[in-house]
């Protein structure tokens, strides 16, 4: 075991061998560019809370890893630190879209800042709400950044003062909103600990067998490319329907690293 992976009591690295042909390459590119004794964090025991109340009655956040900021706001630093930058940066509901600074290096160009829905979809969450279907949304959402390479203990620290946060503003749930495939790993690792200090989690997840090394509490496997987790740009109905779904397991999962798999596809509508 890499003693730097288990700064901290309770999680092991995990570096395979692994069945999956796409974990393995991932590992394989990450210690070719950027950390030569890359593994995966494992949580040891997977915390879960039960929401307190059923999902129409519940307050909801929205915490992405896209790398989404005000334009006024400090800028990430995952373009100057190779391991990556584990701070997180606090968004307004209903933020315009001209406050967001989406010309970013580390804001996918091809989906997020076409269209911040696929990666932060406050819309879609405020229309679920004038639907009676989401109790309330939160005052204010989160983003990480990807690349994040050396989750401990900075990722930690940081959900510990996101958790501080979410309880300010009176939130039940949060949805996690992986944007890259390194960031499914961060989305599980936010979760876990925004889960242990009992605000109940759903995570999106590109890669389901990366979320089941990882743990998580509860996860929705999406079928949409790294960039885009709510589906493709503009697609409205898709954003709010997949949200939805993800939302709904708040309701019914019973148990801890619950992972469910999505109905809808790339560049369809919901049916």
């Amino acid at each position: 075991m890499d003693p730097r992976a288990n700064e901290l009591a309770g999680f092991e690295s995990c570096a395979g061998p692994f069945d999956d042909a796409l974990l393995r390459k991932l590992v394989e590119m990450i210690r070719g560019s950027a950390d030569p004794e890359f593994a995966f964090v494992r949580r040891l025991a997977v915390p879960w809370t039960a929401p307190r109340a059923p999902l129409r009655e519940l307050r909801v956040a929205l915490i992405t890893t896209a790398g989404l900021h005000r334009r006024d706001d400090r800028p990430f630093r995952a373009l100057e630190e190779p391991l990556g930058d584990p701070s997180f940066r606090t968004l307004a509901h209903g933020i315009a879209r001209e406050e967001l600074a989406l010309d970013r290096g580390y804001v996918d160009p091809k989906y997020t800042a076409v269209d911040p829905e696929v990666a932060l979809p406050m819309r879609a969450l405020q229309e679920l709400v004038d639907r009676g279907i989401v109790g309330a949304s939160a005052p204010r959402h989160h983003s990480f950044v990807g690349g994040v390479i050396r989750p401990l203990p900075g990722l930690l620290e940081s959900a510990t003062a996101l958790a501080r946060e979410l309880r300010e503003d009176r939130v039940d749930a949060a949805l996690v909103i992986p944007n890259c495939s390194i960031c499914v790993q961060t989305a599980a690792l936010v979760a876990c600990e925004l889960e242990a200090r009992s605000i109940a989690t759903v995570c999106v997840t590109l890669i389901p067998e990366l979320t089941r090394v990882v743990g998580a509490p509860r996860s929705l496997a999406v079928h949409f490319p790294f960039g885009a987790p709510l589906g493709d740009p503009g697609n409205a109905e898709l954003h709010r329907a997949v949200l939805a779904e993800a939302l709904a397991l708040l309701d019914s999962s019973r148990s801890a690293a619950t992972l469910a798999t999505s109905r809808y596809a790339w560049r369809k509508s919901p049916g």
